[in-house]
């Protein structure tokens, strides 16, 4: 009798316990909320760097650096609408990567595999061609759906004064659950983004090189630094040229026109 009662009191304790735990986690969730004025800045660069109304195709090179190791090339073709928040990447270069690709359609995105002809299910988190760069890194921006968005200070990167503002993801598919973004005042572009894991630890850094206006107060970056923060010595280069904002036919942005284009 006395161990059962005891048993009994233990499941009330644990009970109790988690009820605590799980009030204070929503507590937590309820008191998060974003700072009006690194929203702001936020929405700023996004109107800038989203490409409404205009479609857009262009070629990626992929230059990756490992320490002892030969680089790596990859060359990527992308088309892109934002306007319906899409994108398709094919691979190019090598042969060894020929046909591969990505579709994202709003939230989801596939792999293409042509030796299969099988697409695979994907996220954010997926690195393009096992490079130190994201698939979020070619598409459209929608940070204030992903993340809690704060200021976290100025902060000077190279010859620019910057805004930094710090991002904690509110939703599970993210590329990285906490961000820093250094935001230029000079022109309102992002020139640095630091990529956190969730205990705080720098995962990966990049800096945007170089714009280009694509069309009246919208860009495109041309030069891209990723350095890969747990591997000492390991960075991905990536250019980007051919830009064309002629309109793009309705069917590239499908699975089918990956199967077309890798036969």
């Amino acid at each position: 009798m006395a161990d059962r009662t005891n048993t009994t009191r233990r499941l009330a304790v644990l009970l109790s316990a988690a009820i605590l735990l799980t009030s204070a986690a929503a507590t937590a969730v309820a008191q998060q909320k974003n700072d009006p004025r690194a929203l702001a800045i936020a929405k700023n660069f996004e109107e800038k760097l989203n490409l409404e109304g205009l479609d857009i195709t262009n070629t990626f090179n992929l230059v990756q650096k490992k320490p002892g190791e030969a680089d790596r090339v990859l060359q990527i073709k992308v088309y892109r609408r934002d306007s319906a928040n899409v994108f398709t990447l094919i691979f190019q270069y090598p042969p060894s990567e020929k046909g591969k690709g990505y579709y994202r359609n709003g939230d989801d995105l596939y792999l293409y595999l042509p030796t299969t002809r099988e697409f695979v299910y994907r996220n954010r988190k997926d690195d393009v061609g096992s490079t130190d760069v994201r698939t979020d890194t070619f598409g459209r921006l929608d940070l204030e759906q992903q993340y809690w968005i704060t200021s976290a200070g100025q902060e000077q990167v190279a010859k620019w004064t910057t805004d930094v503002i710090k991002l904690d993801a509110r939703q599970l598919d993210v590329s990285f659950p906490i961000q820093k973004w250094y935001v230029r005042k000079s022109d309102g572009l992002p020139v640095k983004v630091e990529n956190f894991s969730a205990s705080g630890t720098l995962l990966r850094t990049i800096y945007y090189v170089d714009y280009s206006e694509v069309a009246p107060g919208k860009y495109l970056f041309t030069k891209l630094l990723a350095i890969d923060n747990l591997q000492p010595g390991q960075k991905t280069y990536i250019t980007n040229e051919n830009i064309s904002t002629d309109p793009i036919p309705d069917y590239v942005f499908s699975k089918a026109y990956l199967e077309q284009v890798s036969r």
